[in-house]
């Protein structure tokens, strides 16, 4: 692990070295940035907060190299079905059937401190990316090209530092929030809940649900999940004019949990009193300092997206940051992070409200009411949601609106590359691309041109034994999830952003060269003088040749 080193330059400060901070960091430092990460605590918190992640979060581990050493601490999240009153089931949430559209399965369940843990020691390998734990943001100050930071450590020595940009990344009570003077957004949902996290005894752990259940109950809501191992959680709603004082006390406790175990059968771990949030900044950025996860928004749980939310706003603004300071694009293209991400983490946030708002509902008579209504409008049968199909696409920002395909996530298949076998990613890394699913050769020397015109990289996925043509890179995917995933929209190919959604589809060659002619209008120029990264040269190299 490489030390701050007191009075250097960085091109990134990132504040707060949870899960959405050291990924952020990891996808800097993979891009060449010279990356300053702080926090306050020194260690990895050693207790599960977040309990689950989706394949979104798993691609970006990919893309931070962690993605392999986190099998450990990771497993296959499992369905949930919603109960009623009577107990009988009222909703069914599942996920997607294989072939998974990135081979990752499509939900985890996790061990929050395994995976931090692996993160870090990723991360901490990385060249340009230096940490300063047990160190506190006091204060910063905007300079013409900087921001300078003043910082103290835990054992009371100041620090100070320069970067060019700032990142907080430091959670809900966020320093860098309050410093930078951005207001939070409330979506009115504010609701006082219990989490219980226990280690289950192998007897009573054969007597548990093996699924996920929302307990729909009107007189006390509550939520199982089933995690790795022997690990399970339950949250339990505290009804109005329940007093606090005393909720976490192991007598209450297993008091609500009696239902479903006895004292003896398994070990508290940890309890928590949380004030469930639905709460979104109205502006992400002030100059030079920008927020990302619980920093930017804060989401009620019964989606399972709160440390997604985050990480998704690491891979979408950790390509951005990496080309307006190589001098790539003008810094107003981070005006687009915020333009993308608010309404996304909002239409996410305002779903999960509304499933929160349906099971919490406490009048008995509304609550039976609710659960009729639900049976009669699917027919009589529980209806069954798709999980991923509740998140939306991308709607806003850098994308080419109202083409195919333009603002959802590229398909990534397993590829073989000659006798290499990969993920496409792996292949690619983060970077613009033009992707072809053809065979026929004059589409193929056609988007060849295109793309070399634009100064982008070509990738065709072409069917085994196909020649290879000269200036493109040719894979071959061995289940067609790619082509499928094109052909069920009448598409040949793709322009994918660095981090991996789509800018738009195209069926002919002439609409692949109007997409690149879209992309390079709406990207903001480079200024002509730019200040020079303080990135070393030597170790990442800071070119601005496309990366394949």
């Amino acid at each position: 692990m490489h030390a701050i080193e007191p009075g250097s330059a960085y091109d990134v400060a990132v504040i707060g070295c949870g899960p959405v901070g050291i990924t952020l960091a990891g996808l800097l430092g993979r891009e060449g940035l010279r990356v300053a990460v702080f926090d306050r605590a020194r260690e990895v918190y050693g207790q599960p907060r977040a309990v689950g992640f989706d394949h979104d979060a798993m691609r970006l581990f990919q893309r931070v190299g962690a993605a392999e050493a986190l099998a450990p601490h990771v497993t296959d999240f499992r369905n949930t079905v919603y109960r009623g009153v009577d107990g009988q089931v009222i909703q069914r949430v599942r996920r997607i059937e294989p072939p998974y559209p990135y081979t990752w399965a499509p939900n985890f369940t996790c061990d929050q401190p395994g995976v931090e843990a692996v993160l870090r020691t990723t991360v901490a390998a990385m060249p340009l990316v230096h940490f300063g734990l047990g160190t506190e943001l006091l204060a910063f100050e905007s300079r013409a090209d900087a921001m300078a930071l003043s910082l103290r450590d835990d054992r009371g020595q100041a620090l100070a530092c320069t970067a060019c940009w700032v990142v907080g990344c430091d959670g809900a009570s966020s320093t860098v929030r309050r410093l930078a003077g951005l207001r939070l957004h409330s979506h009115d949902y504010d609701e006082p809940w219990i989490v219980v996290d226990l280690k289950v005894g192998a007897e009573a752990l054969a007597r548990l649900p093996d699924t996920n259940v929302q307990y729909c109950e009107p007189e006390r809501p509550c939520t199982y999940i089933v995690c790795p191992g022997n690990h399970r959680r339950w949250e339990f709603m505290l009804m109005p004019g329940e007093p606090r004082e005393g909720a976490l006390e192991p007598a209450r406790l297993w008091a609500l949990l009696q239902r479903w175990l006895q004292p003896g059968e398994a070990e508290l771990w940890r309890a928590a009193a949380y004030r469930f949030h639905a709460l979104v900044a109205d502006d992400w950025r002030a100059g030079r300092v920008l927020l990302a996860g619980d920093a930017a928004h804060q989401t009620p749980p019964f989606m399972g997206q709160g440390m997604c939310q985050g990480l998704r706003d690491a891979g979408n603004l950790a390509w951005k940051l990496a080309a307006v300071q190589r001098g790539e694009v003008g810094e107003a293209l981070l005006d687009s992070y915020t333009a993308e991400r608010r309404p996304h983490v909002e239409a996410t946030t305002l779903m999960a409200k509304q499933l929160g708002v349906m099971l919490s509902e406490r009048d008995p008579a509304r609550a039976r009411a609710r659960d009729a209504r639900m049976l009669r409008e699917a027919g009589g049968q529980a209806p069954t949601l798709i999980r991923q199909e509740l998140i939306p696409p991308l709607r806003h920002g850098l994308i080419a609106q109202g083409a195919p395909r333009a603002g959802e996530v590229l398909p990534q298949p397993r590829v073989l590359e000659g006798p290499r076998q990969a993920l496409m990613d792996d292949l690619l890394g983060a970077a613009w691309r033009l992707v072809l699913a053809s065979d026929d050769r004059a589409m193929q020397t056609a988007c060849a041109a295109a793309a070399a015109a634009h100064g982008l990289p070509l990738l065709i996925v072409a069917a085994p034994g196909s020649a290879p043509l000269l200036g493109a890179r040719h894979v071959q995917e061995s289940d067609g999830l790619l082509r499928d995933w094109l052909g069920a929209s009448g598409l040949v190919g793709a322009l994918v952003r660095p981090d991996h959604c789509v800018y738009g589809g195209f069926a002919t060659p002439a609409e692949a060269l109007a997409l690149l002619q879209r992309r390079q209008a709406a990207m903001p120029p480079a200024a002509t003088s730019r200040h020079p990264s303080p990135s070393p040269q030597g170790d990442i190299p800071h070119d601005t040749a496309p990366r394949a």
